[in-house]
């Protein structure tokens, strides 16, 4: 699924040609890893979830100890899909922040100024396809482990290594499994449907998805049953139904697990649902912030 870079990126403050960004060779994010990142999907020039996902960023900020800059996200961002005449498409959105340059040492020192980045792109076609026939996807032999996993660090490696062997195996998404427990996708968390309980792992261990506690509140308001607890490999497999979310990809359904066919191998009533009512929750949402 490829696209085209954008022609602008927001760096430190302000719009350059994505083709003449300057960031130092010293910079911790491309030396260590050491940053953040989050993800976002705008519809049509409108940024949704915004504030949820600076909470996300700020907390982890705060957990690594990186300052984050004070700016104005919704008008430069704004500005940014405006640039890259994103305003009549959907589009997602990238913040990237790193500790910014020091000298080459793995102890960060204090005082640095932090390098921040806003970058947008437009949202495949084939996602649209995708929710309404749902996808394949892959159970990986090996886990993203540790409480680094609850924040979205620049180290993402485990999710590059996850999305390179879902390719192979023609999947759209690999999942992580932990002793047995199969815990979220690369870039996605996970949901199955038995009978009429909605069940997803816990956040302990995983990435707290802005998405998924979106969705947990939906099917709540809606009258489901939900529950969060640990999934194993056998209730992945034998679901009534099973989806993904994320900011870009909203509600997505999974249609099979390696060779497994997961329910009928159609989009479940159950999953449609949720489907309707999340993209039901956007119009109503960015409606509002509209007329504010």
């Amino acid at each position: 699924m490829k696209s085209e870079l954008p022609r602008y990126v927001h760096v430190n403050g302000r719009l350059v040609s994505a083709h003449r960004p300057w960031i130092s060779v010293f910079d911790r994010g491309f030396l260590y890893g050491d940053g953040l990142f989050e993800t976002l999907r705008a519809y049509r020039g409108r940024v949704f979830g915004l504030q949820h996902h600076l909470s996300r960023l700020r907390m982890s900020a705060r957990f690594l100890g990186i300052a984050l800059p004070h700016h104005d996200w919704a008008k430069e961002i704004a500005a940014l899909l405006a640039r890259n005449r994103f305003l009549n498409a959907d589009a997602w959105v990238r913040i990237t922040l790193t500790r910014g340059v020091a000298p080459p040492a793995l102890p960060p020192t204090g005082g640095g100024q932090p390098t921040l980045i806003i970058s947008a792109g437009p949202i495949h076609s084939s996602i649209t396809r995708a929710q309404q026939l749902g996808v394949a996807v892959t159970l990986l032999p090996f886990a993203r482990q540790g409480f680094l996993a609850e924040h979205k660090v620049l180290d993402y490696m485990p999710g590059v290594l996850g999305k390179a062997m879902a390719a192979r195996h023609r999947a759209f998404e690999g999942l992580f499994v932990d002793n047995g427990s199969v815990t979220e996708g690369t870039t996605t968390n996970l949901f199955i449907w038995r009978g009429k309980q909605l069940v997803t792992p816990p956040v302990a261990g995983v990435l707290p998805g802005v998405t998924r506690r979106l969705v947990l509140k939906l099917a709540a308001d809606d009258g489901m049953q939900v529950a969060e607890r640990r999934l194993s490999r056998r209730e992945l497999l034998s679901a009534d139904e099973a989806f993904l979310t994320s900011s870009l990809v909203e509600v997505l359904p999974i249609v099979a697990v390696d060779a497994q066919r997961i329910g009928t191998r159609q989009v479940g009533p159950r999953t449609a649902r949720l489907q309707h009512l999340y993209r039901q929750m956007v119009d109503q949402t960015l409606a509002r912030a509209s007329r504010d």
